[in-house]
């Protein structure tokens, strides 16, 4: 388990690194997984239902670990950092540390749905070229595993399957609802203009009256999950705006718990970011380095064999030299004369 006890966003378990970002599973979402499987087979839908949702629980922790690396990965591209993953019961939450400043922190939020417009615009382009035409792409987002096209096989299933999934993460994930990626894309917009403090004032405003929305939908429909969801960002709002009331968002002062520093922010509050290089040059200079370092021990390991054959010469003679030994000699007293 991650973190205290006390605290149930860190009942979680590690499950692996990628890029340099942990990865780790909330023990919810494992038991949710678990549940759903059981349902499916307590419903009689058998072994065959089990395993169709067996697979689609995996392509949704697909999606949901692939939009989180977007905004790992543009948090990196604006010269800032990512650290680790969480995969949790209402979606991902990503630990990053984007440059304090709008263009950063849009970055890095807007990173995250691009992931799922990529997966869209691709899944769709085969969908119309293999599957009948544009009516074969599930667009209604009320009827989201609805074609009317018939199924010719279960590659088509599960891509309208994929299609619908990516769909509608991405348009619940655009609602502005702070802190879902729609209220922080808005925070950003503002931020320019209204500074800091006073655009996260106005996005967790727009995102209570969203977060209320969704909750009466929810309780409407029914939706234990679009029910947690508006609990969770409707209690986020408020936190952010007690913090700027107490004077914890001052201008240029970065103290808050902004999930576009992850879910562990608070670790970082007050603290200045410094302007470093980007991750990718990072990477270009490690390796660089790595490349350094490897030459530099084959050279020392040349100059190694270099003494030794000398060593032998002083005892046996040259006569003694095997034909390796000596072109290795002749090859390395050409390069020393060339360097002179």
């Amino acid at each position: 388990m991650s973190g205290g006890l006390d605290n149930p966003i860190n009942w979680s378990f590690p499950v692996g690194r990628l890029f340099g970002i942990r990865i780790r599973v909330h023990v919810l979402f494992v038991l949710i997984a678990v549940y759903m499987l059981l349902a499916e087979l307590g419903s009689g839908g058998g072994w065959r239902g089990v395993s169709d949702r067996f697979i689609s629980v995996l392509l949704l922790f697909f999606i949901v670990l692939t939009h989180e690396f977007g905004h790992c990965f543009g948090a990196r591209y604006a010269g800032g950092e990512a650290h680790e993953i969480l995969l949790w019961p209402l979606g991902g939450l990503a630990m990053t540390s984007p440059p304090h400043t709008a263009r950063g922190h849009m970055i890095t939020v807007v990173a995250g749905p691009a992931v799922n417009v990529l997966y869209l615009f691709l899944t769709g382009a085969v969908l119309i070229a293999f599957f009948g035409g544009p009516g074969a792409v599930p667009w209604n987002p009320f009827r989201p595993f609805s074609t009317g096209v018939w199924i010719e096989s279960s590659v088509h299933l599960w891509l309208v399957i994929f299609f619908a999934l990516n769909w509608i993460i991405l348009l619940f994930n655009l609602a502005p609802v702070f802190p879902l990626d729609g209220g922080r894309i808005l925070q950003c917009l503002l931020w320019p203009k209204q500074g800091f403090a006073r655009a996260t004032w106005t996005a967790t405003g727009v995102g209570m009256v969203g977060a209320i929305a969704i909750g009466l939908i929810g309780l409407v429909s029914q939706a234990t999950l679009m029910l947690a969801i508006a609990v969770f960002g409707y209690l986020t709002c408020w936190q952010q705006r007690q913090m700027i009331k107490s004077g914890m968002f001052e201008s240029e002062n970065e103290f808050g718990y902004d999930f576009s520093q992850g879910y562990t922010s608070l670790e970082q509050a007050g603290e200045k970011f410094e302007k470093k290089p980007s991750w990718w040059q990072r990477q270009k200079e490690k390796r660089a380095a790595a490349k350094l370092a490897k030459e530099q021990a084959r050279q020392e390991e040349l100059q190694r064999e270099v003494d030794r054959i000398l060593e032998k010469i002083a005892r046996d003679g040259i006569n003694a030299l095997t034909t390796r030994e000596r072109q290795l000699l002749a090859k390395e007293t050409e390069r020393q004369r060339s360097e002179q």
